[in-house]
Formats: C-alpha cells, sequence, structure tokens
C-alpha cells in the first residue's frame, strides 16, 4: 500500500499544500513506521528527529557575487523611492549582491540585513553550512553569519573557480566543491538572492528520508509552488511525478501559459545521487577549452547546471515535486527594483517561520 507521503508527492501532488502546516508530523509518523534504519530512530518528536537528519546533511548555499543585472540596477532611475535610492548610490557594486541590506524581519523589522541572511536562516540547524561564494568571505561572516550565530565551526566557504572568464553555473560549482559534502547523506541547495521558507525546506528535508526509509526510490524532492504562466515551469505525467523542467536560460524556452508548477529555487538530493551525476556530467560534457557541451543546453553558455542533473532524475523516475511552497517564496531579489517586493514577500514567510527558527 503507498504510503501517505508517497501519494503527496506522486499522484495526490495537488493535495500537498492543504498539509504544508502538518507535513513534518506526517514525514516523523511514517519515518517511525519504516523501523530503525542503521540504527537510527525511533524519533520521540520532530526535533529528535532534525538532530539526527542535520547531522548528516550539507545545506549548500549559492551566494550570489555582484552579476552584470545587479550591478547595471545600481544606477540612478526614476520613480525609485529616496530610501532605496540612497542605498542603492551607497552599495558597492563590487560586493556580491546578497550584502545588499533590506529590512530585517528576523529581528523585528525596523533594522536592515543582508538579502542573503533569509536564505542562511531558513536553512539554520538544518546541517553544516557550505556557502558558494566569490570573496568577501570576512564580510559574510560578520555581516550575515555572525548575527545569525553561525560560528566558524559551523561553516566552510568555498570559491568557485571560473573558466573562460565567468563561473559555469551551479552544476559545476557543485561538482568543483564535492568534496565538502562526500560524507553527508543529504545536500539541499538554495540559492542567496531567494525568500526562502523555512517550514518548506525543513518539511522537504523530512519527506525525502522518510520516503527513503520507507523503501521508495528518490533521489530529489523539489519543493513546488502553482502559478500563473511560471517562467520555469515543471511537467508532470499522469503519476504526478516531474518528467521535464522549463529553463529559458539553458535551453531557450522556459514560460508558458496558463497555470502551472515551478521550483522556488530550493533542491534536496541524496548526496550519493548528486555526487554520481555531477561526477557523471563533467566527465561526459567538459570539453578542455570551452567548457560544457550539454546537449539540449544553450551552446554559447557552457553551463552545467543542476537543472540537468533534475532532469536526469527525472527521466529514470527519481525526483518528486512536494508541492507546499507559497507563491511569496518566489520572490528573488536580482534587481535593485525587485527590493521592495522582496521585502514584502519575505515579511510573510519569516512570520510564518517565527515559531520554527533555531
Amino acid at each position: 500500500m503507498e504510503t501517505r507521503l508517497d501519494e503527496l508527492t506522486g499522484r495526490l501532488y495537488a493535495e500537498a499544500i492543504s498539509c504544508r502546516a502538518a507535513l513534518s508530523d506526517v514525514a516523523l509518523a511514517e519515518r517511525a513506521q519504516a523501523g530503525q534504519q542503521a540504527g537510527r530512530g525511533p524519533f520521540a518528536s520532530t526535533a529528535e528527529y532534525l538532530a539526527d537528519l542535520s547531522s548528516r546533511t550539507v545545506c549548500l548555499t549559492l551566494l550570489a557575487g555582484s552579476g552584470s543585472r545587479w550591478v547595471k540596477s545600481l544606477a540612478p532611475k526614476e520613480g525609485r523611492s529616496a530610501e532605496l535610492a540612497a542605498q542603492a548610490a551607497a552599495f558597492d557594486p563590487m560586493r556580491p549582491r546578497g550584502l545588499f541590506p533590506v529590512r530585517d524581519f528576523l529581528h523585528g523589522g525596523g533594522l536592515r540585513a543582508p538579502i542573503a541572511s533569509y536564505a542562511l536562516a531558513a536553512v539554520d540547524g538544518l546541517g553544516r553550512h557550505l556557502v558558494v561564494v566569490r570573496g568577501w568571505e570576512a564580510e559574510i561572516d560578520d555581516e550575515i553569519l555572525s548575527p545569525l550565530g553561525i560560528g566558524k565551526r559551523d561553516r566552510d566557504f568555498f570559491t568557485q573557480a571560473t573558466s573562460f572568464g565567468k563561473p559555469l553555473g551551479h552544476g559545476d560549482a557543485a561538482w568543483q566543491c564535492r568534496d565538502l559534502f562526500r560524507g553527508a547523506d543529504y545536500v539541499v541547495t538554495n540559492f542567496g538572492g531567494d525568500a526562502n521558507s523555512r517550514r518548506t525546506i525543513l518539511s522537504s528535508l523530512f519527506a525525502l528520508d522518510a520516503l527513503r526509509a520507507s523503501g521508495h526510490r528518490v533521489d530529489l524532492l523539489i519543493p513546488a509552488t502553482r502559478l500563473e504562466s511560471p517562467a520555469y515551469p515543471i511537467g508532470l505525467g499522469a503519476s504526478g511525478l516531474p518528467r521535464s523542467f522549463g529553463h529559458s536560460k539553458l535551453q531557450g524556452h522556459g514560460q508558458t501559459a496558463g497555470p502551472g508548477y515551478t521550483n522556488v529555487g530550493v533542491r534536496v538530493y541524496s548526496t550519493p545521487a548528486l555526487l554520481r551525476e555531477v561526477e557523471a556530467f563533467r566527465e561526459s560534457y567538459w570539453v578542455e577549452g570551452s567548457g560544457y557541451a550539454i546537449p539540449g543546453n544553450d551552446p554559447e553558455g557552457h553551463e552545467f547546471a543542476l537543472d540537468n542533473v533534475d532532469a536526469l532524475l527525472a527521466s529514470e523516475g527519481r525526483a518528486r515535486i512536494l508541492a507546499i511552497a507559497r507563491p511569496e517564496e518566489l520572490t528573488p531579489a536580482k534587481s535593485v527594483e525587485d527590493i521592495p517586493a522582496f521585502e514584502r514577500a519575505i515579511e510573510s514567510v519569516v512570520a510564518e517561520d517565527a515559531g520554527l527558527r533555531r
């Protein structure tokens, strides 16, 4: 008989959102039914379950560099509020945009906190931090990690090497830093400019572990939300399993008309599967002197994205979606003009997460 989690990540995917608040408890119950695994469990509470899971999870956060779109947006623009205009004018364009100050809802909303504080707060306590950076480590420690209580013993920095003058995608970043997560059971990936929800990520980590403990062949769980005309649509098969992922940057097509499901920039992988696939993509598609030549990707970009790993796992029936994410989570801060919407979204997300923070 199928378990409830198996149904909610399969044929009954549309019902998952109604269970959003209870997903962690559902996963705990199903993990208990699965019995002990490698001497673990049963767990008396979600806190006890998390203590076990966090000891075998790495949270890989890609803290964006400056980026041409972001740097261009720092230029003066009519219609911008005086406060935002002053902040943009004062911000060093060489600093990563994750350090740009926004309203600090983690501490009441009256202060300022860097954008990436929210992505790192969402995964704080879920595993060891692995932060992919392009310099500015001291500032990230002082302005983001230290205020969150994340000490140097709790995190690793990794600088993604650039090839041919630019980084070649987050799949390449994962391949480069693979030795830093090799010993974990799970890898959670997120991005420093997103309005991440701790509830969404925690529930997804619990759900993947419970599914695997119950014997299901799942190596990737993608939190998803339903939007009108999503820019990165997820194509679902009749059984509710993902079959395709639209991505305009990689494949030249993406946004579709009408409502659909999309990921919110978070992924939860089983580590052996992620390691196996990033190493296989590197071996198969790396071309010395030019970069990656992955079929279906933009040939001019020469990039390797986590989306490529996702598509492969989906084609093999080893990926699931968990459609519990809220639309507010898909409100990234990619330019200065995005900041007001990002602040509105993250205020709502943080308010819901208040009781879950460490």
